[in-house]
């Protein structure tokens, strides 16, 4: 069922292309790529202010759905030609616009000349860790040589906690950098241990057929919404600890519903996580969103949750096939667009050239 629990020196991140190093610091090109995540429970109880009281617990697993990163070495003199959510020329890190790409060059970027460009499968801010995703992709493409996952995950998240001061927890960056399906143990000095979750290979189909994924049609903030989260947390609001006590107590259940195939069941927890994840402020779902659910509920699905902090994003429902059809056209009225995605056991991958 569980392989054992690794450390923050575990598993390395894969790579391919050229022998030697790699990154901006020599020539040539390099193409990195990470995975956005599907958190399945326990989201939230990684921010330090819930994990650094009571420790926090999340499981969740890496799609086929990626952020990739290129970067290639410049014959100019000086700067860096970035292509992310425009294009534009800077002398220098502290110029970039992109406070993700700012802070990540700040800190690991050489100062040699280069053309950095970035595209993902789903639009940022929609709840799959898009931000995440970018910061591992482009921090495995500048370190020059392939990190060990972990500190590759590490090394992206303090980008944001640390460098950009984001009320966000590790787990999408945990995610991304290693792949596959995650118990991740957040416990209260802030350190980070993987429980790699061996689900059999027709589980991992059986739920993929039977997971469905909508994009609502709105992009949110995630800090602006984990911030109400992270306040109530440091006041001691009790409804806020105990709906996040709740949530972390299905983390479990539901992994040991995954390994056994019952994805009814997955189903059911998913819905569970929602109704308290709602509770959590009044940001985290929307009118609409709530509309399109009741009625997903109604045509066959057994559960679902946005994904993410919430507030909009991806829709996430667990619908056996036989009411599938009914799912998406009841959505479809509501103007939400299915996104296809598999799950995936790839992590980070580097290539060189």
């Amino acid at each position: 069922m569980s392989q054992g629990i690794g450390t923050e020196a575990g598993t390395g991140m894969a790579r391919a292309g050229a022998s030697g190093a790699t990154g901006a610091g020599v020539s040539g090109m390099w193409v990195s790529s990470a995975p956005l995540r599907v958190s399945l429970a326990g989201g939230g109880t990684d921010l330090p202010g819930y994990a650094g009281r009571f420790g926090g617990l999340v499981f969740g697993a890496a799609t086929d759905l990626r952020v990739t990163v290129v970067g290639r070495r410049a014959r100019r003199a000086t700067g860096i030609r970035v292509c992310l959510d425009s294009c534009g020329h800077a002398e220098s890190a502290g110029e970039l616009a992109n406070p993700f790409a700012r802070e990540a060059m700040r800190r690991h970027w050489d100062g040699a000349p280069l053309d950095l460009f970035s595209s993902g499968d789903v639009p940022g801010a929609t709840g799959m860790g898009s931000s995440a995703a970018f910061c591992v992709s482009l921090v495995a493409g500048l370190s020059g040589t392939p990190l060990d996952a972990r500190a590759l995950a590490r090394a992206a998240s303090d980008i944001e906690i640390e460098g950009l001061g984001r009320p966000v927890g590790r787990q999408d960056h945990y995610l991304s950098a290693l792949g596959g399906f995650r118990l991740l143990h957040f416990h209260r000095d802030g350190s980070v241990e993987v429980e790699d979750v061996d689900v059999p290979a027709e589980h991992v189909r059986g739920l993929g057929e039977e997971l469905l994924l909508f994009h609502t049609g709105t992009s949110r903030d995630a800090g602006a919404i984990l911030s109400d989260q992270a306040g109530g947390t440091e006041r001691g609001d009790r409804d806020t600890t105990h709906r996040l006590h709740e949530i972390k107590d299905l983390t479990e259940p539901l992994k040991e519903a995954l390994v056994k195939g019952d994805f009814t069941e997955v189903g059911l927890l998913l819905g569970r996580h929602w109704e308290l994840k709602r509770g959590l402020g009044a940001r985290v779902s929307l009118p609409r969103v709530d509309r399109a659910y009741d009625d997903a509920l109604a045509a066959g699905a057994t559960g679902g949750k946005l994904l993410g902090a919430g507030g909009g994003g991806f829709l996430l429902l667990h619908v056996p096939l036989a009411g599938q059809d009914r799912v998406r056209d009841v959505l479809a009225a509501h103007g939400m667009r299915e996104q296809p995605f598999a799950f995936d056991t790839r992590g980070a991958v580097l290539h060189t050239l």
